[in-house]
Formats: structure tokens, C-alpha cells, sequence
């Protein structure tokens, strides 16, 4: 089989590798989406990450071979649900094996679905919609992170929420809030391409560094921020921006310790909730809202490429390309 194999800080590879054996059911994949975190891992920036490693997270497939325990049978269409837990600490037992001392994730810690096969236990795969297409059903795993966003903001309809960072989270949240009946949404970011992406979509935006009240009609503040860009200013913007007692959702995971003005949040009560991956839950509801989300979740990909295409398309996006989504095709 062939398989994308990161091999040290900036190479990637496509090798001919013996198709996996072992436990588990064997997954034949059609699609594998590009990832933040795998361009952190391609950039030698990941800490857990080791080469050679078979990268990928966000991929859906079909099953070729079945296992003992899957109640899944072949030719099913499946995706990953890609975290493993412990099952045994302290998050694990109060059920929040999502955030496990030990967490690891396929892809990252283990070989992904960057490949042309994969074998995965049982209890990692999800059947998906046959009638999804492969760039939409790849997105199962960044919809999660995003119902996980949503579900920590409480968000129910009809509030008003900005979302900080116009990327491929911060979009797909957008989208998934625009499903849930949340009444205005506004998106900021420094990357004037990606704004204009998210008017395309039909969002509100403004450039960041200007007030993100400005945009906002008819209220003083926003019900909820949420924080997809991962640096100090976004942070700072978060809390100037959210309403007397509202709420500031933090989706990304930030790097180094940042500065936070703890007065704001004491003399307007503002809620703080830092958010990490999903839940089985959230990833079971990210499946069902695919159906909905689709055509919007189809033009977020702005290329489906082949293996022999992946290197060139992950050196254009750690240089700053704006592509949301760039979907590697198999076969």
C-alpha cells in the first residue's frame, strides 16, 4: 500500500508499505483531510510526534476486513474517531477520557490515515452516510472539535457570538453556529483572504484590531467569543468583546502561557472555558450534522489532490497559503 510517511522536520514521503496486519479491522481509505496539527507535526514542531510516521487524523474509509468485537461489517463506510484513552486515570473514570493524562491519537501518536489502509480497533470506528461525498465525510473529525466548542458555549440559538480567527476550525465553527440558529455572527482574523472567504459564506467580518463590537448590531457585547486563533491579541480582543456575564470559549490550544485581564473578568463576570478535542457524544453528533452542513463543508476544500501532490500542498500552507481545506485523495 502507499502511505504519506512523515520522515523528519519538512519531508514527507510516499512509501510502498506492507499492508498492516495484526488485531483490528482493516480500513481501505478514500480520503484523508490536511490538518493544523499535521502541519505542526510536518514542521518538527510536535512534540509526541516521531518520525517515520504515517500522519493523519480526518479521514473516512471502508472497511475491508472486519475483527472480533466490531459490530461493523465489511464494505461498511466508516470513520475514525481518533483518540485513545487510558481508561484508568482520574479524567477517564469521571468521564472526561477525552482529556486522559495519557491521551494519545491516531495520526500523531500512532500511524494514521494518510494511507491507502488502515487497521484500527474496533471501538475507533463510526459508520458514516454512503451518499456523503469522501471531502465532506473527512470532515467528521473538525465538526466535532466544533460541536465540543459549541456544546462547552452552551449555545442554543438565537445568541450573538464571534468567533476569533478565520481558519479551517474557526469556519467550520461558524458554519456549524449558523446551524444551530445562532442570530449574528461575526468573524475576525488578520488574513484579509480568509475574510473574504467568510463573506462568501454569507458571514459578517472584521479585520483584527479594530473593535469587534463594531460590527455587532443592537447589543453591547457578545453572548459568546470564541478564540480559534491561539495568540495573546485574540485573547485580549476575547475578553474586551463579551457582553456583561457572557461567555469566552477558548478552541485553540495555545502554545506558551498568555496574559489574560483578570479585572475585566471579575468586574463583568465573565465565563471562561477551555475547550480540548470532543467527546464520543460530539463526535457522534458531528456525524449526524454532516447531511446538513454538507454544501457549505464541500466549499471550505479548495483542492483534492493525490499522494505524489501532498509535500508540495503542505509547504504551500506552512508558508501561508489560505486554503481552508486541502482533501488527499487515495487511489
Amino acid at each position: 500500500m502507499k502511505a504519506v510517511v512523515y520522515n523528519g522536520a519538512g519531508q514527507l514521503v510516499v512509501e510502498d508499505l506492507e499492508s498492516p496486519q495484526g488485531e483490528g479491522v482493516l480500513v481501505a481509505v478514500e480520503a484523508c483531510g490536511i490538518c493544523g496539527t499535521d502541519l505542526t507535526i510536518f514542521a518538527g514542531k510536535h512534540p509526541r510526534s516521531k518520525a517515520p510516521l504515517v500522519i493523519g487524523h480526518e479521514f473516512v474509509g471502508r472497511i475491508a476486513e472486519s475483527a472480533p468485537g466490531s459490530n461493523l461489517a465489511s464494505g461498511t463506510r466508516v470513520t475514525c474517531f481518533p483518540l485513545y484513552s487510558c481508561g484508568e486515570c482520574e479524567a477517564c473514570t469521571t468521564g472526561l477520557g477525552h482529556v486522559c493524562e495519557t491521551l494519545r491519537l491516531v495520526g500523531i501518536d500512532g500511524p494514521g490515515g494518510m494511507t491507502e489502509a488502515v487497521r484500527l480497533a474496533p471501538e475507533l470506528l463510526y459508520p458514516i452516510p454512503e451518499n456523503l461525498p469522501a471531502i465532506v465525510a473527512a470532515q467528521a473529525e473538525p465538526v466535532a472539535v466544533c460541536v465540543h466548542a459549541a456544546t462547552v458555549g452552551g449555545i442554543r440559538g438565537g445568541e450573538a457570538a464571534a468567533i476569533i480567527g478565520a481558519g479551517p476550525i474557526g469556519m467550520t465553527l461558524a458554519i456549524l453556529l449558523r446551524q444551530r440558529g445562532v442570530s449574528q455572527i461575526v468573524i475576525s482574523d488578520t488574513n484579509q483572504d480568509r475574510l473574504a472567504a467568510a463573506r462568501e459564506f454569507g458571514f459578517r467580518t472584521i479585520t483584527a484590531g479594530e473593535r469587534l463590537t463594531d460590527a455587532l448590531e443592537g447589543r453591547s457585547g457578545f453572548d459568546v467569543v470564541f478564540e480559534c486563533a491561539g495568540v495573546a491579541p485574540a485573547v485580549t480582543a476575547a475578553v474586551a468583546s463579551a457582553r456583561v456575564g457572557g461567555k469566552i470559549v477558548i478552541v485553540s490550544i495555545h502554545k506558551i502561557p498568555q496574559p489574560v485581564d483578570l479585572q475585566a473578568l471579575s468586574f463583568r463576570e465573565l465565563k471562561v472555558f477551555g475547550t480540548r478535542v470532543y467527546t464520543r457524544r460530539d463526535f457522534a453528533d458531528a456525524i449526524a450534522l454532516l447531511p446538513a452542513m454538507a454544501d457549505d463543508l464541500a466549499k471550505m476544500v479548495s483542492a483534492t489532490i493525490p499522494l505524489d501532490q501532498v509535500q508540495d500542498a503542505f509547504e504551500r500552507l506552512v508558508n501561508g497559503a489560505p486554503d481552508l481545506k486541502i482533501v488527499v485523495a487515495m487511489g
